[in-house]
Protein backbone atom coordinates (compact mmCIF):
# COMPACT_ATOMS: atom_id res chain seq x y z
CA UNK A 1 0.00 0.00 0.00
CA UNK A 2 2.88 2.38 0.84
CA UNK A 3 4.49 1.77 -2.55
CA UNK A 4 1.22 2.31 -4.45
CA UNK A 5 0.22 5.56 -2.73
CA UNK A 6 3.71 7.02 -2.69
CA UNK A 7 4.52 6.23 -6.32
CA UNK A 8 1.21 7.64 -7.54
CA UNK A 9 1.50 10.95 -5.69
CA UNK A 10 5.20 11.46 -6.37
CA UNK A 11 5.02 10.66 -10.08
CA UNK A 12 1.98 12.91 -10.47
CA UNK A 13 3.74 15.82 -8.79
CA UNK A 14 6.92 15.35 -10.79
CA UNK A 15 4.98 15.06 -14.04
CA UNK A 16 3.48 18.50 -13.38
CA UNK A 17 6.79 20.07 -12.32
CA UNK A 18 9.49 21.45 -14.56
CA UNK A 19 12.35 19.00 -14.09
CA UNK A 20 14.06 19.36 -17.46
CA UNK A 21 13.50 22.26 -19.86
CA UNK A 22 11.80 21.42 -23.15
CA UNK A 23 14.26 20.83 -25.92
CA UNK A 24 17.12 19.90 -23.64
CA UNK A 25 17.79 16.73 -25.62
CA UNK A 26 18.80 15.89 -29.19
CA UNK A 27 20.65 19.16 -29.75
CA UNK A 28 23.21 19.11 -32.59
CA UNK A 29 26.83 19.09 -31.47
CA UNK A 30 27.32 22.32 -33.46
CA UNK A 31 29.35 23.98 -30.73
CA UNK A 32 31.96 21.23 -30.81
CA UNK A 33 32.16 21.32 -34.61
CA UNK A 34 32.42 25.12 -34.61
CA UNK A 35 35.35 24.97 -32.21
CA UNK A 36 37.11 22.40 -34.36
CA UNK A 37 37.06 24.91 -37.23
CA UNK A 38 37.87 27.94 -35.04
CA UNK A 39 39.73 26.58 -31.97
CA UNK A 40 41.32 29.97 -31.22
CA UNK A 41 38.05 31.90 -31.21
CA UNK A 42 37.21 33.51 -27.85
CA UNK A 43 33.79 31.84 -28.20
CA UNK A 44 35.55 28.51 -27.65
CA UNK A 45 37.48 29.46 -24.53
CA UNK A 46 34.51 29.98 -22.19
CA UNK A 47 31.95 27.42 -21.09
CA UNK A 48 30.15 27.07 -24.43
CA UNK A 49 29.12 28.65 -27.72
CA UNK A 50 25.86 30.37 -26.86
CA UNK A 51 22.59 29.83 -28.75
CA UNK A 52 22.49 33.52 -29.74
CA UNK A 53 25.42 32.89 -32.05
CA UNK A 54 22.97 31.58 -34.67
CA UNK A 55 19.57 32.38 -33.13
CA UNK A 56 17.73 35.63 -32.50
CA UNK A 57 15.66 33.54 -30.07
CA UNK A 58 15.11 29.84 -30.75
CA UNK A 59 13.81 28.72 -33.13
CA UNK A 60 14.21 32.03 -34.98
CA UNK A 61 17.56 32.34 -36.75
CA UNK A 62 19.56 35.56 -36.85
CA UNK A 63 21.22 36.73 -40.08
CA UNK A 64 24.29 34.53 -39.55
CA UNK A 65 22.11 31.52 -38.79
CA UNK A 66 20.09 32.16 -41.95
CA UNK A 67 23.26 32.35 -44.06
CA UNK A 68 24.38 29.12 -42.46
CA UNK A 69 21.02 27.51 -43.21
CA UNK A 70 21.18 28.57 -46.87
CA UNK A 71 24.66 27.13 -47.29
CA UNK A 72 23.82 23.99 -45.39
CA UNK A 73 20.55 23.63 -47.34
CA UNK A 74 18.62 22.16 -44.43
CA UNK A 75 20.89 19.15 -44.14
CA UNK A 76 21.43 16.79 -41.26
CA UNK A 77 23.15 18.75 -38.50
CA UNK A 78 24.75 15.57 -37.24
CA UNK A 79 26.74 15.52 -40.51
CA UNK A 80 29.82 17.12 -38.98
CA UNK A 81 31.81 17.30 -42.24
CA UNK A 82 29.07 19.19 -44.08
CA UNK A 83 28.45 21.44 -41.08
CA UNK A 84 32.11 22.44 -40.86
CA UNK A 85 32.29 23.03 -44.61
CA UNK A 86 29.29 25.37 -44.41
CA UNK A 87 30.97 27.38 -41.67
CA UNK A 88 34.01 27.96 -43.86
CA UNK A 89 31.90 28.90 -46.89
CA UNK A 90 30.24 31.84 -45.13
CA UNK A 91 33.20 33.07 -43.07
CA UNK A 92 34.23 35.74 -45.61
CA UNK A 93 30.73 37.21 -45.74
CA UNK A 94 29.22 39.91 -43.53
CA UNK A 95 25.96 38.41 -42.33
CA UNK A 96 24.87 41.27 -40.08
CA UNK A 97 26.03 44.08 -42.40
CA UNK A 98 28.22 45.84 -39.84
CA UNK A 99 31.24 46.05 -42.20
CA UNK A 100 33.10 43.28 -40.38
CA UNK A 101 33.49 39.85 -41.93
CA UNK A 102 32.05 36.86 -40.15
CA UNK A 103 35.56 35.50 -39.68
CA UNK A 104 36.76 38.75 -38.10
CA UNK A 105 33.88 38.67 -35.65
CA UNK A 106 34.41 34.99 -34.86
CA UNK A 107 38.07 35.56 -34.09
CA UNK A 108 37.41 38.77 -32.13
CA UNK A 109 34.71 37.15 -30.02
CA UNK A 110 31.74 39.19 -31.24
CA UNK A 111 28.55 37.94 -32.90
CA UNK A 112 28.44 37.78 -36.72
CA UNK A 113 24.63 37.77 -36.65
CA UNK A 114 24.19 40.86 -34.45
CA UNK A 115 25.09 44.32 -35.84
CA UNK A 116 25.15 45.70 -32.29
CA UNK A 117 27.99 43.30 -31.44
CA UNK A 118 30.85 44.88 -33.32
CA UNK A 119 34.52 44.02 -33.65
CA UNK A 120 36.77 45.94 -31.28
CA UNK A 121 38.41 48.72 -33.23
CA UNK A 122 42.05 48.88 -32.27
CA UNK A 123 41.85 52.69 -32.36
CA UNK A 124 38.92 52.80 -29.93
CA UNK A 125 39.76 53.58 -26.34
CA UNK A 126 37.70 52.99 -23.24
CA UNK A 127 37.45 54.88 -19.97
CA UNK A 128 36.44 53.30 -16.69
CA UNK A 129 33.54 55.34 -15.32
CA UNK A 130 33.75 55.24 -11.56
CA UNK A 131 30.34 56.82 -10.96
CA UNK A 132 28.74 54.15 -13.14
CA UNK A 133 30.66 51.43 -11.29
CA UNK A 134 29.43 52.70 -7.91
CA UNK A 135 25.80 52.83 -9.07
CA UNK A 136 26.03 49.31 -10.48
CA UNK A 137 27.64 47.96 -7.30
CA UNK A 138 24.75 49.31 -5.25
CA UNK A 139 22.13 47.90 -7.60
CA UNK A 140 23.70 44.49 -8.29
CA UNK A 141 25.19 43.60 -4.92
CA UNK A 142 23.06 45.60 -2.45
CA UNK A 143 19.80 45.35 -4.35
CA UNK A 144 18.97 49.06 -4.19
CA UNK A 145 19.82 52.32 -5.91
CA UNK A 146 22.49 54.68 -4.70
CA UNK A 147 20.82 57.44 -2.73
CA UNK A 148 21.40 61.16 -3.28
CA UNK A 149 23.42 61.30 -0.08
CA UNK A 150 25.54 58.32 -1.13
CA UNK A 151 26.27 59.90 -4.52
CA UNK A 152 27.28 63.12 -2.79
CA UNK A 153 29.64 61.18 -0.53
CA UNK A 154 31.05 59.37 -3.57
CA UNK A 155 31.67 62.62 -5.45
CA UNK A 156 33.34 64.13 -2.40
CA UNK A 157 35.65 61.15 -1.84
CA UNK A 158 39.34 61.59 -2.59
CA UNK A 159 39.93 57.94 -3.53
CA UNK A 160 36.89 56.86 -5.51
CA UNK A 161 38.32 53.42 -6.21
CA UNK A 162 38.63 52.79 -2.47
CA UNK A 163 35.12 54.15 -1.96
CA UNK A 164 33.76 51.62 -4.48
CA UNK A 165 35.73 48.78 -2.87
CA UNK A 166 34.37 49.63 0.57
CA UNK A 167 30.80 49.84 -0.74
CA UNK A 168 31.22 46.50 -2.48
CA UNK A 169 32.56 44.84 0.67
CA UNK A 170 29.52 46.07 2.58
CA UNK A 171 27.14 44.85 -0.11
CA UNK A 172 28.73 41.40 -0.13
CA UNK A 173 27.79 41.09 3.55
CA UNK A 174 24.20 42.19 2.99
CA UNK A 175 21.16 39.98 3.43
CA UNK A 176 20.21 40.78 -0.15
CA UNK A 177 23.42 39.32 -1.55
CA UNK A 178 23.55 36.30 0.74
CA UNK A 179 19.89 35.34 0.78
CA UNK A 180 18.50 36.62 -2.50
CA UNK A 181 21.06 37.24 -5.25
CA UNK A 182 23.18 34.18 -4.48
CA UNK A 183 20.09 32.01 -4.13
CA UNK A 184 18.95 33.03 -7.60
CA UNK A 185 22.43 32.20 -8.92
CA UNK A 186 22.13 28.78 -7.29
CA UNK A 187 18.71 28.00 -8.80
CA UNK A 188 20.09 26.36 -11.94
CA UNK A 189 22.29 24.12 -9.82
CA UNK A 190 19.76 23.20 -7.15
CA UNK A 191 16.65 23.04 -9.39
CA UNK A 192 14.15 23.62 -6.55
CA UNK A 193 10.71 22.04 -6.81
CA UNK A 194 8.50 23.41 -4.06
CA UNK A 195 6.01 20.55 -4.21
CA UNK A 196 8.62 17.95 -3.20
CA UNK A 197 11.48 19.90 -1.61
CA UNK A 198 10.13 22.69 0.57
CA UNK A 199 9.41 22.44 4.28
CA UNK A 200 5.67 22.34 3.50
CA UNK A 201 5.88 20.10 0.41
CA UNK A 202 2.96 17.84 -0.44
CA UNK A 203 5.40 14.98 -0.87
CA UNK A 204 8.69 15.82 0.80
CA UNK A 205 11.62 13.82 -0.55
CA UNK A 206 14.29 16.20 0.85
CA UNK A 207 14.75 19.82 1.95
CA UNK A 208 16.53 22.09 -0.53
CA UNK A 209 16.96 24.96 1.95
CA UNK A 210 20.13 23.14 3.07
CA UNK A 211 21.49 23.48 -0.46
CA UNK A 212 20.86 27.22 -0.67
CA UNK A 213 22.49 27.81 2.71
CA UNK A 214 25.58 25.78 1.84
CA UNK A 215 25.97 27.54 -1.53
CA UNK A 216 25.68 31.03 -0.02
CA UNK A 217 28.06 30.16 2.83
CA UNK A 218 30.81 28.93 0.49
CA UNK A 219 30.36 31.86 -1.89
CA UNK A 220 30.77 34.51 0.83
CA UNK A 221 33.25 35.49 3.52
CA UNK A 222 36.32 34.94 1.30
CA UNK A 223 35.89 31.19 1.66
CA UNK A 224 37.37 28.73 -0.83
CA UNK A 225 34.77 28.19 -3.58
CA UNK A 226 36.19 24.73 -4.21
CA UNK A 227 34.22 23.69 -1.14
CA UNK A 228 31.17 23.72 -3.40
CA UNK A 229 32.48 20.27 -4.35
CA UNK A 230 34.32 19.24 -1.20
CA UNK A 231 32.45 20.58 1.83
CA UNK A 232 31.96 17.88 4.47
CA UNK A 233 29.66 20.13 6.53
CA UNK A 234 26.24 21.77 6.33
CA UNK A 235 24.91 25.15 7.47
CA UNK A 236 21.76 25.56 9.55
CA UNK A 237 19.22 28.39 9.39
CA UNK A 238 21.22 30.41 11.94
CA UNK A 239 24.45 30.18 9.96
CA UNK A 240 26.02 27.56 12.20
CA UNK A 241 28.32 24.99 10.59
CA UNK A 242 27.28 21.39 11.33
CA UNK A 243 29.81 18.63 10.77
CA UNK A 244 27.77 15.63 11.87
CA UNK A 245 24.65 14.14 10.35
CA UNK A 246 21.44 16.15 10.68
CA UNK A 247 18.23 14.43 11.79
CA UNK A 248 15.10 14.88 9.72
CA UNK A 249 12.87 17.72 10.93
CA UNK A 250 9.66 15.70 10.63
CA UNK A 251 8.85 12.07 11.16
CA UNK A 252 7.56 9.76 8.46
CA UNK A 253 4.03 10.65 7.28
CA UNK A 254 1.68 8.92 4.87
CA UNK A 255 -1.70 10.36 3.98
CA UNK A 256 -2.83 13.68 2.53
CA UNK A 257 0.76 14.76 3.02
CA UNK A 258 3.70 12.40 2.53
CA UNK A 259 7.03 12.99 4.28
CA UNK A 260 9.77 10.45 3.63
CA UNK A 261 12.98 12.40 4.24
CA UNK A 262 14.67 15.55 5.52
CA UNK A 263 17.82 16.75 7.21
CA UNK A 264 21.21 15.46 6.03
CA UNK A 265 21.90 11.78 6.83
CA UNK A 266 25.13 11.28 4.85
CA UNK A 267 28.27 10.70 6.91
CA UNK A 268 30.94 13.40 6.62
CA UNK A 269 33.62 11.23 5.03
CA UNK A 270 31.40 10.56 2.00
CA UNK A 271 30.30 14.12 1.35
CA UNK A 272 31.24 16.06 -1.75
CA UNK A 273 29.65 19.42 -1.08
CA UNK A 274 26.68 20.45 -3.20
CA UNK A 275 26.56 17.21 -5.22
CA UNK A 276 25.89 14.96 -2.21
CA UNK A 277 23.13 16.82 -0.40
CA UNK A 278 19.99 14.78 0.17
CA UNK A 279 18.06 17.04 -2.22
CA UNK A 280 20.62 16.79 -5.04
CA UNK A 281 20.71 13.00 -4.83
CA UNK A 282 16.95 12.54 -4.41
CA UNK A 283 15.76 14.83 -7.19
CA UNK A 284 18.39 13.75 -9.72
CA UNK A 285 18.89 10.05 -8.95
CA UNK A 286 15.24 9.33 -8.12
CA UNK A 287 14.67 5.61 -8.82
CA UNK A 288 17.63 5.06 -11.16
CA UNK A 289 20.21 2.39 -10.47
CA UNK A 290 22.83 4.18 -12.56
CA UNK A 291 22.38 7.91 -11.76
CA UNK A 292 23.23 9.41 -15.13
CA UNK A 293 21.03 12.47 -14.53
CA UNK A 294 22.83 13.14 -11.24
CA UNK A 295 26.22 13.03 -12.93
CA UNK A 296 25.13 15.12 -15.92
CA UNK A 297 23.66 17.80 -13.64
CA UNK A 298 26.88 17.94 -11.61
CA UNK A 299 28.88 18.18 -14.88
CA UNK A 300 26.64 20.95 -16.20
CA UNK A 301 26.19 22.96 -12.98
CA UNK A 302 29.77 22.93 -11.70
CA UNK A 303 31.94 22.32 -14.78
CA UNK A 304 29.84 24.10 -17.41
CA UNK A 305 29.49 21.08 -19.70
CA UNK A 306 26.06 20.02 -20.97
CA UNK A 307 26.21 16.51 -22.40
CA UNK A 308 22.70 16.89 -23.86
CA UNK A 309 24.18 19.62 -26.10
CA UNK A 310 27.25 17.59 -27.02
CA UNK A 311 29.56 19.46 -24.67
CA UNK A 312 32.44 17.99 -22.71
CA UNK A 313 32.42 14.63 -24.49
CA UNK A 314 35.63 12.84 -23.49
CA UNK A 315 35.12 9.11 -24.20
CA UNK A 316 36.49 6.72 -21.64
CA UNK A 317 34.48 3.49 -21.88
CA UNK A 318 34.01 1.49 -25.06
CA UNK A 319 30.47 0.48 -25.98
CA UNK A 320 31.01 -3.10 -24.78
CA UNK A 321 31.57 -1.77 -21.26
CA UNK A 322 28.45 0.41 -21.09
CA UNK A 323 26.01 -0.73 -18.46
CA UNK A 324 22.45 0.19 -19.57
CA UNK A 325 21.57 -0.51 -15.95
CA UNK A 326 18.02 0.82 -16.27
CA UNK A 327 17.18 -0.91 -19.57
CA UNK A 328 16.93 2.30 -21.60
CA UNK A 329 18.69 0.97 -24.69
CA UNK A 330 21.86 2.96 -24.11
CA UNK A 331 24.22 0.06 -24.82
CA UNK A 332 24.05 0.58 -28.59
CA UNK A 333 26.80 1.84 -30.90
CA UNK A 334 24.79 4.97 -31.76
CA UNK A 335 24.67 5.91 -28.07
CA UNK A 336 28.37 5.41 -27.45
CA UNK A 337 29.36 8.99 -28.35
CA UNK A 338 27.63 10.35 -25.24
CA UNK A 339 27.48 7.36 -22.91
CA UNK A 340 31.19 6.63 -23.15
CA UNK A 341 31.54 9.93 -21.30
CA UNK A 342 28.34 9.92 -19.25
CA UNK A 343 28.45 6.40 -17.83
CA UNK A 344 31.94 6.76 -16.29
CA UNK A 345 30.84 10.14 -14.89
CA UNK A 346 27.88 8.41 -13.24
CA UNK A 347 29.65 5.37 -11.78
CA UNK A 348 31.00 7.23 -8.69
CA UNK A 349 27.46 8.46 -7.91
CA UNK A 350 25.98 4.96 -8.10
CA UNK A 351 26.74 4.09 -4.46
CA UNK A 352 24.56 6.95 -3.16
CA UNK A 353 20.99 5.86 -2.55
CA UNK A 354 18.16 7.54 -4.41
CA UNK A 355 14.48 6.91 -3.68
CA UNK A 356 14.11 3.24 -2.86
CA UNK A 357 10.69 2.20 -1.61
CA UNK A 358 11.00 0.08 1.52
CA UNK A 359 10.37 -0.18 5.21
CA UNK A 360 13.47 1.86 6.06
CA UNK A 361 11.73 4.97 4.69
CA UNK A 362 9.44 4.78 7.70
CA UNK A 363 12.04 3.94 10.32
CA UNK A 364 15.19 5.57 8.93
CA UNK A 365 16.37 8.32 6.59
CA UNK A 366 18.07 6.45 3.73
CA UNK A 367 17.77 8.85 0.78
CA UNK A 368 21.19 10.28 -0.07
CA UNK A 369 23.12 7.90 2.15
CA UNK A 370 26.16 5.93 1.03
CA UNK A 371 25.93 2.21 0.32
CA UNK A 372 29.16 0.76 -1.03
CA UNK A 373 27.33 -2.39 -2.10
CA UNK A 374 24.53 -0.65 -4.02
CA UNK A 375 26.34 -1.26 -7.33
CA UNK A 376 29.76 -2.70 -8.32
CA UNK A 377 30.68 0.31 -10.48
CA UNK A 378 31.94 2.96 -8.08
CA UNK A 379 35.64 2.41 -8.85
CA UNK A 380 35.13 2.39 -12.65
CA UNK A 381 34.51 6.14 -12.89
CA UNK A 382 36.27 8.79 -14.95
CA UNK A 383 36.35 12.57 -15.31
CA UNK A 384 37.72 14.22 -18.46
CA UNK A 385 39.17 10.86 -19.45
CA UNK A 386 41.03 10.33 -16.17
CA UNK A 387 40.05 7.37 -13.94
CA UNK A 388 38.64 8.04 -10.48
CA UNK A 389 38.03 5.52 -7.71
CA UNK A 390 35.04 7.14 -6.02
CA UNK A 391 33.06 10.35 -5.78
CA UNK A 392 35.51 11.91 -3.34
CA UNK A 393 38.29 11.56 -5.92
CA UNK A 394 35.88 12.77 -8.66
CA UNK A 395 35.14 15.95 -6.70
CA UNK A 396 38.75 16.61 -5.75
CA UNK A 397 39.80 16.28 -9.38
CA UNK A 398 36.92 18.46 -10.62
CA UNK A 399 37.65 21.35 -8.25
CA UNK A 400 41.16 21.78 -9.68
CA UNK A 401 40.13 21.95 -13.33
CA UNK A 402 40.08 25.04 -15.51
CA UNK A 403 36.47 24.14 -16.30
CA UNK A 404 35.48 24.57 -12.66
CA UNK A 405 37.27 27.93 -12.40
CA UNK A 406 35.68 29.17 -15.63
CA UNK A 407 32.20 28.09 -14.53
CA UNK A 408 32.45 29.88 -11.18
CA UNK A 409 33.68 33.06 -12.83
CA UNK A 410 31.17 32.83 -15.67
CA UNK A 411 28.31 32.54 -13.15
CA UNK A 412 29.51 35.65 -11.30
CA UNK A 413 30.30 37.53 -14.52
CA UNK A 414 26.88 36.77 -15.98
CA UNK A 415 25.20 37.77 -12.73
CA UNK A 416 26.97 41.15 -12.94
CA UNK A 417 26.57 41.88 -16.66
CA UNK A 418 23.51 39.75 -17.54
CA UNK A 419 25.66 38.07 -20.21
CA UNK A 420 29.00 36.42 -20.72
CA UNK A 421 32.06 38.18 -22.19
CA UNK A 422 31.51 39.25 -25.80
CA UNK A 423 34.41 41.24 -27.24
CA UNK A 424 38.01 40.17 -27.39
CA UNK A 425 38.94 42.67 -24.70
CA UNK A 426 36.21 41.35 -22.41
CA UNK A 427 37.34 37.81 -23.10
CA UNK A 428 40.89 38.74 -22.15
CA UNK A 429 39.63 40.25 -18.88
CA UNK A 430 37.52 37.15 -18.22
CA UNK A 431 40.50 34.86 -18.79
CA UNK A 432 42.68 36.93 -16.45
CA UNK A 433 40.02 36.70 -13.73
CA UNK A 434 39.58 32.92 -13.78
CA UNK A 435 43.30 32.33 -14.09
CA UNK A 436 43.82 34.54 -11.02
CA UNK A 437 41.66 32.36 -8.78
CA UNK A 438 44.57 30.39 -7.22
CA UNK A 439 46.38 33.65 -6.37
CA UNK A 440 43.11 34.97 -4.91
CA UNK A 441 42.73 31.82 -2.79
CA UNK A 442 39.60 30.85 -4.70
CA UNK A 443 37.54 33.60 -3.07
CA UNK A 444 34.28 34.56 -4.79
CA UNK A 445 34.60 38.00 -3.18
CA UNK A 446 37.98 38.47 -4.88
CA UNK A 447 36.49 37.40 -8.22
CA UNK A 448 33.69 39.95 -7.81
CA UNK A 449 36.17 42.73 -7.03
CA UNK A 450 38.05 41.88 -10.23
CA UNK A 451 34.80 41.90 -12.23
CA UNK A 452 33.81 45.29 -10.80
CA UNK A 453 37.27 46.65 -11.72
CA UNK A 454 36.95 45.42 -15.31
CA UNK A 455 36.19 47.53 -18.37
CA UNK A 456 33.39 45.12 -19.17
CA UNK A 457 31.65 46.19 -15.97
CA UNK A 458 31.99 49.97 -16.16
CA UNK A 459 34.12 50.86 -19.17
CA UNK A 460 32.58 53.02 -21.86
CA UNK A 461 34.05 53.95 -25.27
CA UNK A 462 35.48 57.41 -25.73
CA UNK A 463 33.41 59.08 -28.43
Amino acid sequence: MLRKIFNFKLLYLLSTSVLIPNGAFAQPAGGNSFCEVYPNSPHCSTAKVECNFCHAGPPVLNSYGMDMQKEFMGGDFTNVTAFMAALEKIQDGDSDGDSNTNLDEIMQGTLPGDPESAVDNNTMTYTYQEDLAFKKVKAIYCGDSASYEEMQAFEASVDKSQFIDSALDACLESDYWKNEALHRMADEKIMPIEAVGSMTASVKIAEYDWDYRLFSYVMTGNRDVRELLTADYHVDENGNVLTGTVARSEGFQLGERIVIAGGQPLQANRRAGMVTTQWFISVNTMFARLPMNTASQAYRAYLGKDIAKGEGLVPFALVDNLKDADNKGTAQPACDVCHSTLDPLAFPFSTYRGIEIGIDLAFGNPIGTYDGGRTPWESEGALFGQPVRDLMEWANMAKETDEFKMKVVLDLYTQALSRGPISQSEQEEFTTIWQSMPADRYSANAVIHRIVDSMGFAGRPDL
